[in-house]
């Protein structure tokens, strides 16, 4: 996922960490790079927080090569800071025999997708085309 410099992604917060209709159990692990500056090595942060039942409170400032871990709960935004271009991979994986993207969003924050159909695509989508260029 490329992120631009003063975005967010990985939006509203959701989680996959139970065996239910709507989630696929699920751990999942986020691979970081973030570009560089005018004065050095960027930054960005990823939020991970938990249920009252699996507590867990993480806001991690990430750089480049860092890797967070999300073993359950709510997990999002991926925020990548003004100025400083944010990329990451993440990876899926769990102890089911299906590992299907089954997701269900934070019920507080979940609202935010209703918006969507009515937004403008953002200009500067799509950041690189297929040949690679960026636009």
């Amino acid at each position: 996922m490329l992120t631009p410099g003063a975005n967010w992604s990985s939006y509203p917060p959701h989680k996959h960490d139970e065996a239910t209709e709507t989630q696929c159990e699920l751990e999942e692990i986020y691979y970081f790079e973030v570009a560089d500056g005018p004065q050095g090595p960027g930054l960005g942060y990823q939020r991970v927080y938990g249920t009252r039942d699996r507590p867990i409170d993480v806001l991690a400032e990430v750089r480049r090569e860092d890797v967070v871990l999300i073993p359950h709960g709510w997990h999002g935004p991926s925020m990548a800071v003004p100025g400083y271009d944010l990329y990451y991979l993440n990876v899926m994986a769990g102890p089911g025999a299906e590992r299907a993207w089954l997701i269900c969003d934070d019920p507080a924050h979940g609202w935010i997708r209703q918006t969507w159909a009515d937004q403008d695509i953002d200009p500067r989508l799509p950041l690189y085309t297929a040949n690679g260029k960026g636009r």
